[in-house]
């Protein structure tokens, strides 16, 4: 009834107004097997009835039959890709009896189509399947998790729980002991993020809400599929503690044994600090569902071990070497923009006489090189944590640029640095023969766009799409590329 609600207030012209409150309303419900949709397997594109133009993946557990009510998983990626998070969860959905559905509409951007997105796959998978409306959730990646951290704000008491993904809340918000909803967070040991991921766990603690934070050895993406297990798994137990679904007793038994023994494993192999991690996880994730006193002993052992002080404290350097860096660079790159509209020939330098742009070029080197480093050591960690944030920066500012401000010159420039902070990034190169392109240099825009392709660059249909690039489709060069892509993919 309350997700229905929230589609009516999605819909309104409100919805985004601070006072706006859903109205109330029961969703109509399937009373049948949905004809053509395949149980077991992903399926890539659902058409939302009331809403051609809205499409989302989509995972059915084999189990699933309308007889009853079946807990609910909303994504939202921030490229509106919804079969990625959809094959992430689908292990999980299978193994726990979860409904996965991921928007192939909803991106990073301006929230209102975002919220259409959501209101039109809500409203079609109430329609076609039978949902437990106390037993809905939501995942994002990135913009997703501050877009799904926003949504179950705002629905007031419709979410059960939130699984935010490499981000946490929207700027401006922040964690309330009147936010009722759970909270799993996760984030990669390289995800640039890592520190704001963090320091919200220590924020959801004080706030007193119900939180749970993993960590993967990854970057900025999607967690792998036994983290989403565990997550599933989570939200499993905390429905249990809330009444939302039914206690099983064999279940809680068997998954405490089964994360006990990793735990036990973990601290065989010396693994101290993750042994201590999953040790907490079982006290607070189990606390009311059993007896969680035998490990309480085992616990406070391990938290005044050197071994788990040292991989805390390091923890908190590596967070706070990555701000220092990253404050230089932000520097650097403000000095950089002003001499850029300066139009300066000395322009700023620092007290080595060097300008911006040649500080930088330095320091992307320097990380780079760290970055490259095979042992997972903590400059790697710092290095790759900088140059994927600083890179994703100048996505934004340069795709802001070059499609919505029409600042080609500044678009290229923007371009032309990311290339040099990952310059095996394909899309970067892409951007840059865009930029080009609009800018009138078709010779640049053309070698840019090889680049591109020889690096990887295989989405035919962006290319062909570009609108810039009909300045370039009957040059030779052009023609070359698009028929050896054809040829190859």
């Amino acid at each position: 009834m309350l997700i229905f609600a929230l589609i009516l207030w999605l819909s309104s012209p409100t919805a985004h107004h601070a006072n706006a409150q859903p109205s109330l309303r029961a969703a109509p419900r399937s009373n049948h097997q949905p004809e053509g949709i395949s149980k077991g397997q992903v399926v890539e594109k659902i058409v939302c009835l009331g809403a051609p133009d809205q499409t989302y993946a989509l995972y059915l557990p084999t189990s699933y039959s309308p007889e009853r009510k079946w807990p609910v998983l909303y994504a939202f990626d921030p490229g509106a890709r919804g079969k990625i998070p959809v094959e992430r969860f689908k292990e999980a959905a299978e193994r726990f009896g979860w409904i996965v559905a991921g928007s192939n509409n909803s991106r990073n951007g301006p929230s209102q189509p975002s919220a259409e997105a959501w209101s039109a796959i809500v409203k079609d998978t109430q329609e076609r399947f039978a949902i437990d409306d106390n037993r809905a959730y939501l995942t994002g990646l990135s913009g997703g998790a501050r877009l799904v951290f926003h949504f179950a704000i705002r629905c007031q008491g419709c979410i059960a729980g939130v699984i935010a993904c490499g981000a946490g809340f929207p700027v401006g918000v922040s964690p309330s002991p009147a936010l009722h909803f759970a909270v799993f967070s996760t984030t990669g040991t390289e995800d640039f993020n890592f520190g704001e991921v963090k320091t919200l766990d220590e924020a959801l603690g004080k706030a007193g809400m119900t939180h749970r934070t993993e960590v993967f050895p990854g970057r900025h993406e999607w967690p792998p599929s036994s983290v989403a297990i565990e997550a599933l798994e989570w939200m499993e137990l905390q429905a249990m503690k809330s009444g939302k679904r039914q206690r099983d007793a064999n279940l809680i038994e068997s998954l405490w044994q089964t994360r006990l023994q990793q735990a036990q494993d973990l601290e065989d192999s010396k693994k101290t600090y993750d042994a201590y991690q999953i040790y907490l996880a079982l006290h607070d994730s189990f606390k009311g569902l059993r007896d969680v006193a035998p490990i309480e002993k085992e616990i406070n052992q391990l938290r005044d071990s050197p071994e788990v002080k040292g991989a805390i404290r390091n923890e908190q350097q590596q967070i706070k070497k990555q701000r220092e860096i990253e404050t230089r660079i932000d520097a650097l790159l403000a000095a950089r923009e002003r001499n850029s509209k300066e139009a300066s020939p000395d322009g700023e330098r620092s007290n080595d006489g060097l300008d911006p742009e040649t500080r930088l070029t330095g320091i992307f080197a320097e990380l780079r090189k760290q970055s490259g480093r095979t042992e997972d050591i903590d400059e790697r960690r710092v290095a790759r944590r900088v140059l994927d944030g600083v890179l994703v920066g100048l996505f934004e500012q340069g795709t802001n640029q070059l499609q919505t401000q029409k600042r080609y010159d500044d678009a290229v420039r923007t371009f032309k640095l990311a290339t040099e902070v990952n310059p095996e990034r394909a899309g970067a190169f892409f951007y840059l023969a865009w930029a080009y392109a609009a800018n009138g240099n078709k010779k640049q825009s053309l070698r840019a766009l090889q680049t591109a392709v020889d690096k990887g660059f295989a989405d035919l249909a962006a290319i062909e799409g570009t609108k810039a690039f009909d300045a370039i489709r009957d040059e030779t060069q052009y023609q070359q590329i698009i028929q050896a892509l054809r040829s190859k993919y």
